[in-house]
């Protein structure tokens, strides 16, 4: 079946590099010829043998999505991971062609695809999600992509979170993956509809993504994240504990996503302030999670050297203290990158929006969740993430201060350099209570 897999893949490649200046051929042929015998497709294919005269054909590339589809039910697990590897990189190398017709032709045939892939739940210990989505995350990586085409592949990612969220588990770090490499695109367009569809995942699908209850999957019992009835990681199972790590990993790259829209360096292609404000927003709700223990900490692997992998954590704290800190730092880090943001301001200055939005909201999760905390963990926020990320802020900004005041009415400009601000809202309090009330209201 491989062998078949790559003649096929090989047949589809010479059928693609027809003249790019004209329209698809054997479209209609391709699909009526999908309900003939196999003796009628062969002989249509071998008509088709002209490669390169007339306009790309997907005659073949139409047979090897039915040979996917096929094989997506009927093969075992590992090898249709073996078969889709070698259909996957085909279709990530179509969906960077020239002609726009055929790349989003592929790009189509994938969404098709990955829907029906995405139906079937996930089983523990595997990744297929992940491996089946890598194609998605290849196109947009190249950079020799168009922006349609990218464009198109954020719409395929809004659509399968909006349809298929409760069945996603590995295929998130591919979706965060691709919300991450929009925040740094050129095209404007993308950036923004990159951050609108992160903005919806949490508005919508964040209780598929934070699960309200955990390894529920595979019948160990019901555990409420946040309850009496977390099980302590001496009492979890191998099977629990690698959920919970799993768990943990897609909420770092959650946060990475949303750290990503804030810009930190002065850039050809700028993003629009307002993405990187709406990105700092994300973080306070992120630290209400942590804090009300709707994400719980991994039980391993808390000593990774990579920035970028979710067992990042903070050094010379216990291995406790250690593992909660690596849901912290990606906030705390990406926060502490704003303040030393060299992003020019349209005023003339250096990062003053981003520097002084990170600045506040870093206060504000410091003063709300600061008792959560301990010793150690607040001697090292200090001395690893706070102060040296205000030193290098203080020595990027060279703008002149001509003065500093108060854009709060009911502050005079002395009252602000003289008065500490007020500190933020508890949980509990009356007026954020009765904001949320009036919000489900709204909603209903």
């Amino acid at each position: 079946m491989y062998h078949f897999i790559e003649q096929l893949i090989a047949v589809s490649m010479g059928e693609i590099c027809g003249d790019s200046k004209r329209g698809l051929t054997d479209v209609t042929s391709a699909a009526k010829s999908s309900t003939d015998s196999s003796a009628q497709g062969a002989k249509a294919l071998s008509a088709q043998s002209g490669h390169g005269e007339g306009g790309p054909r997907v005659f073949s590339m139409q047979r090897l999505v039915e040979v996917a589809d096929y094989n997506m039910n009927s093969r075992p697990r590992l090898a249709w991971a073996k078969m889709w590897e070698m259909m996957g990189n085909h279709f990530a190398k179509i969906g960077c062609q020239d002609n726009a017709m055929v790349s989003m032709y592929a790009i189509d045939a994938l969404r098709q695809l990955s829907f029906k892939f995405l139906e079937k739940p996930e089983l523990a210990d595997f990744n297929f999600q992940r491996l089946f989505l890598r194609p998605f995350l290849d196109i947009m990586e190249n950079p020799t992509s168009r922006d349609d085409i990218r464009e198109l592949i954020l719409r395929c990612v809004d659509n399968m979170i909006r349809s298929m969220s409760h069945n996603i588990r590995s295929g998130w770090k591919i979706f965060f993956s691709i919300l991450t490499l929009s925040a740094s695109d050129p095209s404007e367009k993308i950036s923004t509809l990159g951050l609108a569809i992160l903005q919806r995942l949490l508005d919508q699908h964040l209780d598929q993504l934070c699960r309200l209850t955990t390894f529920d999957d595979f019948d160990t019992g019901v555990v409420e994240a946040g309850g009496e009835e977390t099980k302590v990681p001496e009492q979890m199972t191998a099977l629990e504990k690698r959920q919970r790590n799993a768990n943990a990993e897609d909420f770092v790259g959650l946060c990475h996503a949303s750290m990503s829209f804030v810009q930190t360096e002065e850039s050809d292609n700028p993003l629009p302030i307002g993405l990187s404000m709406r990105a700092l927003c994300h973080t306070a709700c992120y630290a209400d999670l942590i804090a009300d223990e709707r994400v719980l900490p991994p039980v391993s692997g808390s000593q990774s050297s990579d920035p970028s992998a979710a067992g990042y954590t903070y050094e010379n704290l216990s291995e406790e203290e250690a593992l909660e800190m690596v849901l912290w730092r990606p906030i705390l880090d990406g926060l502490a990158a704003g303040i030393c943001s060299t992003a020019p301001s349209s005023s003339g200055g250096v990062g003053c929006l981003v520097q002084r939005g990170s600045v506040i909201t870093m206060r504000a999760i410091l003063l709300r969740h600061g008792s959560t905390f301990s010793t150690s963990q607040w001697a090292v926020i200090l001395t690893q993430v706070l102060l040296p990320a205000i030193q290098i802020g203080a020595e990027y900004d060279a703008s002149p201060v001509i003065s500093i005041t108060s854009e709060s009415p009911a502050v005079s400009s002395l009252d602000f350099l003289n008065d500490a601000l007020p500190l933020p809202p508890t949980t509990e309090d009356e007026g954020l209570l009765k904001f949320a009330e009036l919000a489900e209201t709204d909603e209903r």
